[in-house]
């Protein structure tokens, strides 16, 4: 039987038959380290059996990889974090200090703190639906590149994975406080502080659940706000769609990635400065996985298209 698995395994993966086995593997560590949850059995039990069904499954599987590790990743931070994050580490107030000097509207007035001044039910709704979607937009976009434009899917999801190794490592070695930390802490760093769903709570308490407070309490930084990922994702699918994209899907780019760069500072997750950092890291990681992949880009045009 183990030997029929085996050759299962390298029939569908050849030299890569680990891959498909890599989160369960994880899953299972996890137990003796206290830290397993119902996710990390999803995870494992869902890349195990598409990877190992059918060849359809395994190619859908294979494709959609990098957006496996980038969750690995993201769970294994956890362990890295005490590490390199301590209070000496942190920019909080420094941080602030530099975004009054480059956007102040007012004397010692942040656009966060201005929009804080101007909320409104309708905004928190409307900028919470970007950062509520933002975990399922990734795979849908995903899969339905993989039947319009493999080429495209592999650019976007190996960046995707691309961006988050840059904006771990940024966190790690600059680890910054976001603007709701410092307006309730000030300049004191606690670096076991818990992470907080800051206007995200408003939209919670609007319609009476918890998710987003629930969401936010799994994360295992409160002082991974520069580069914003947030702020990343969107425009990895735009600079990704740079030379394919039409005038039918630009507006949909255009407007999903403005929605989260205004709605990471209204809802007082990220500085401004959050903002601009998340971009660079998406257009490099697109370059850098284009480079890797050897595709053009941005893509040449193709024939007859709008």
């Amino acid at each position: 039987m183990i030997d029929t698995a085996l050759s299962r395994l390298t029939d569908l993966w050849g030299r890569w038959w680990l891959a498909p086995l890599a989160p369960t593997f994880y899953a299972l560590a996890m137990i003796p380290a206290g830290q397993f949850r119902p996710e990390h059995a999803l995870i494992g039990g869902l890349v195990l059996v598409l990877g190992l069904y059918n060849r359809t499954t395994q190619r859908i599987t294979a494709a959609l990889y990098p957006g496996v590790l980038v969750a690995i990743a993201s769970d294994a931070m956890r362990f890295v974090v005490p590490v390199f994050v301590t209070p000496e580490r942190v920019h909080a107030c420094d941080l602030r200090a530099l975004e009054l000097k480059l956007f102040a509207v007012a004397p010692n007035v942040t656009p966060g703190d201005w929009l804080q001044q101007h909320t409104a039910p309708f905004w928190d709704v409307f900028f919470a639906v970007p950062y509520a979607a933002f975990l399922y937009v990734v795979p849908v976009y995903a899969l339905y590149l993989f039947v319009r434009d493999r080429e495209r899917m592999a650019l976007y999801l190996w960046a995707f994975a691309i961006a988050h190794a840059i904006g771990f490592a940024m966190w790690l070695i600059v680890p910054a406080a976001p603007p709701w930390y410092v307006r309730m802490n000030g300049c004191l760093v606690d670096v076991k502080a818990a992470a907080n769903a800051a206007g995200l709570l408003r939209v919670d308490d609007l319609f009476g659940m918890t998710y987003f407070r629930q969401f936010y309490a799994r994360a295992a930084n409160a002082f991974g706000a520069m580069p914003s990922m947030h702020v990343a994702f969107p425009l990895i699918g735009l600079f990704a769609a740079l030379g394919r994209a039409t005038w039918r899907t630009w507006p949909l780019h255009l407007t999903y990635a403005t929605a989260m760069f205004v709605g990471s500072v209204y809802l007082d997750h990220h500085w401004i400065l959050d903002g601009v950092a998340g971009a660079v890291v998406a257009l490099a990681a697109v370059w850098i996985a284009a480079r890797l992949l050897g595709l053009p880009w941005p893509w040449p045009p193709r024939e007859g298209r709008p």
